[in-house]
């Protein structure tokens, strides 16, 4: 009697498991050179690279030969996963600069419509090289025969470990790093990732997520309070704000970079409303912001913004540790009337719990902009029913105010049926990625400016301070203008800062970071006497002459400043007081 048709993994089973190899080394190669080596045209040079893949991948499927038989279908588990895995690091890598952690593929309550698009519109081709192997791999499975091989078992256990030795002795012998060096500091996740692999990249990130001690020592409590003393600033007056009690407009600009501002799109202005704020009296620019964003990305500019502290370099503030009580610029607006407005659900990062940490009174979000009928009024438009509510709400505010807004119609992607269609979108003299850009940036100025109007017409124009901000970077102009990253100028990556109706006017070209917003707004406000001022410096008062960019903790600007060691060290201070309790690890000695 014929024997029936059996699946390959009993036939092929050394094939199989070589077969299998090669797919994850593959997948694990690429996402190393994606994310961190210079792309897939690097793979001839990065050889040290394809035997750590190689070790990674034996490893990790060693205990195919332990298995009985007829378990070794679950295989496929890890397979699966790793491919979904991989593709997902990649997507993630080209908005954050870095592999996503841990505790960020647990923020299920960020998933919605605008972050899928965001998703799908991160995918490359490069990504093929993930799938196709994996698909691959499984129509061969699914089309082959079974044939048994009669070699022993511990051979191949024996041979599998011979291979685990070699590829992972060839590997891990590039560099001169000692071990402590190599696996046991993390730079940044991508970084370790390529430089040590799959395996010890899980182990290092799961052991730093579920063991490693986010409790603050007395040695770091004083640590904490000898910075704060010593390199702190204490001033209290107010030199730089004749007329106090005036209220605060902040716009928190999703994506806004400084080049657009300026820019002429075939003879017609990108942004008027904010050209014509920069060039105005009674303004302070700053064009060269460095962003200072990390995994938490725009809820960490929030954070900055209204704290005055730096965010987590390893995961996402605002989720993670937004209980806290923070010092904010809402409590140091003392008896001001404080909301903040968003376009998205209180649930995304956390927002509902942050506006309440971050001392606003009130929080409007997506669900009250739809009660009001702002949206419908504006088609769906984010920023423009962000600032007709607030055009409605602000006659009902108790003066004086504070009132932040946080902008949405800048997000990547930028579909048509999104925003308005403008000249901008016609023209052949940009990209598509450009057009669709520059036309939300014309847009959201055209709505920043239609809310200063309505002040205008208040009669509250002269009583009011409008300032923009952005919370992080999205297109470089380097790339609109096909100049390389290695030669990346500040224009290229800068975002702004624009304060207007203050009582100096200040154009500021050296390079400052989001942190020193906050003691720069508390200076023009008047409201020094606020204990806190923040882990940055007031650029109306001191020579910031440069920022720390947090994922490999260089300097961006002037490396030489008297201030980059206490830029630097500002890191672990704020990392210290996030993890201390926010306003319970500043001393009460401090804040006196």
């Amino acid at each position: 009697m014929e024997k029936p048709r059996q699946h390959i993994i009993g036939r092929y089973s050394t094939t199989f498991f070589v077969s299998c190899v090669a797919v994850v080394a593959w997948q694990c190669f690429i996402v190393a050179l994606d994310t961190q080596l210079g792309g897939v045209g690097r793979w001839l040079h990065e050889w040290h690279v394809v035997a750590i893949s190689i070790a990674n991948a034996l490893l990790l499927l060693f205990p195919y030969w332990i298995l009985p038989r007829r378990w070794r279908w679950t295989v496929w588990i890890p397979l699966t996963l790793l491919t979904v895995w991989c593709v997902m690091q990649m997507c993630y890598c080209r908005a954050y600069d870095d592999l996503m952690p841990w505790r960020s593929m647990t923020l299920t309550s960020n998933v919605n419509s605008t972050l899928m698009a965001s998703t799908v519109s991160l995918l490359r081709w490069q990504d093929l090289l993930v799938v196709v192997p994996f698909l691959s791999l499984m129509v061969i499975a699914a089309l082959g025969k079974r044939r048994e091989t009669r070699e022993p078992r511990y051979k191949r256990l024996l041979f599998t470990l011979i291979a685990i030795l070699i590829t992972g002795a060839w590997g891990y012998s590039s560099g001169n790093d000692g071990f402590k060096n190599r696996f046991l500091h993390n730079f940044s996740n991508r970084s370790y990732y390529a430089r040590n692999g799959l395996l010890p990249y899980l182990a290092f990130s799961l052991h730093h997520e579920v063991f490693a001690s986010h409790k603050v020592t007395d040695q770091e409590r004083a640590m904490v309070e000898r910075f704060l003393a010593d390199d702190c600033p204490h001033y209290t007056d107010s030199s730089y704000c004749h007329t106090p009690g005036r209220n605060l407009v902040l716009f928190i600009v999703e994506s806004l970079h400084t080049w657009p501002i300026g820019m002429e799109v075939d003879g017609r202005e990108v942004t008027p409303v904010m050209n014509r704020l920069v060039a105005g009296d009674r303004v302070i620019y700053a064009p060269h912001v460095m962003f200072q964003t990390s995994h938490g990305h725009s809820s960490d500019a929030h954070f900055i913004y209204n704290t005055g502290l730096l965010p987590l370099r390893d995961g996402a503030v605002a989720v993670n540790w937004g209980h806290n009580p923070y010092p904010s610029l809402a409590e140091a607006l003392h008896g001001y009337d404080c909301r903040e407005i968003i376009c998205t659900p209180g649930v995304n990062w956390n927002q509902n719990v942050t506006a309440r940490t971050y001392g606003f009174d009130s929080l409007y979000t997506r669900d009250h902009l739809m009660a009001d009928g702002a949206f419908q009024r504006h088609n769906g438009v984010d920023d423009a029913a962000l600032t007709d509510f607030a055009a409605r709400l602000i006659p009902q505010l108790r003066q004086p105010f504070f009132l932040e807004m946080v902008t949405m119609t800048m997000h990547t992607p930028y579909p048509p049926d999104k925003v308005r269609h403008s000249w901008i979108l016609d023209s052949d003299t940009l990209n598509a990625e450009a057009r669709g850009y520059l036309n939300c940036v014309n847009l959201t100025d055209s709505c920043i400016g239609a809310l200063i109007d309505n002040v205008h017409a208040m009669g509250l124009a002269r009583s009011t301070v409008f300032a923009i901000v952005s919370d992080h970077t999205q297109v470089y102009y380097n790339r609109i203008i096909g100049r390389h990253d290695s030669v990346a100028e500040p224009r290229d990556w800068g975002i702004p800062m624009i304060i207007s109706g203050v009582d100096t006017t200040l154009r500021y070209e050296p390079v400052i970071g989001q942190v020193d917003v906050f003691p720069t707004l508390l200076d023009v406000m008047g409201a020094n006497d606020y204990y806190w001022k923040g882990l940055g410096y007031s650029i109306l008062r001191y020579p910031v002459m440069g920022a720390i960019y947090p994922r490999n903790m260089s300097v961006t600007g002037d490396s030489a400043s008297v201030l980059t060691p206490h830029m630097r060290q500002a890191w672990d201070i704020s990392r210290l007081i996030i993890y201390g309790g926010g306003k319970d690890a500043i001393t009460t000695s401090t804040k006196n």
